[in-house]
């Protein structure tokens, strides 16, 4: 299974490349249509969320205690 990153760097490859050849490709009779470019800004934020999420995994928390109550 790829990684978040590695979700996020493929959404970000499609939506580039509708950004520069367009929604669709057509070649004589034959026409192939790209991924919605909304759908794909919705993965895009999604994955990211993802990312964070990952990288904050693996990183202790911090639990502060305190004697007296918080900021006593």
């Amino acid at each position: 299974m790829a990684s978040a990153q590695q979700r996020l760097d493929e959404v970000r490859a499609a939506i580039s490349d509708i950004l520069s050849k367009g929604q669709s490709v057509s070649k004589g009779d034959r026409r192939l249509d790209r991924a919605r470019l909304e759908s794909l800004r919705d993965l895009e934020s999604q994955y990211e969320a993802d990312v964070a999420r990952e990288s904050r995994a693996g990183q202790p928390r911090q639990i502060r205690l305190y004697s007296r109550g918080k900021g006593a």
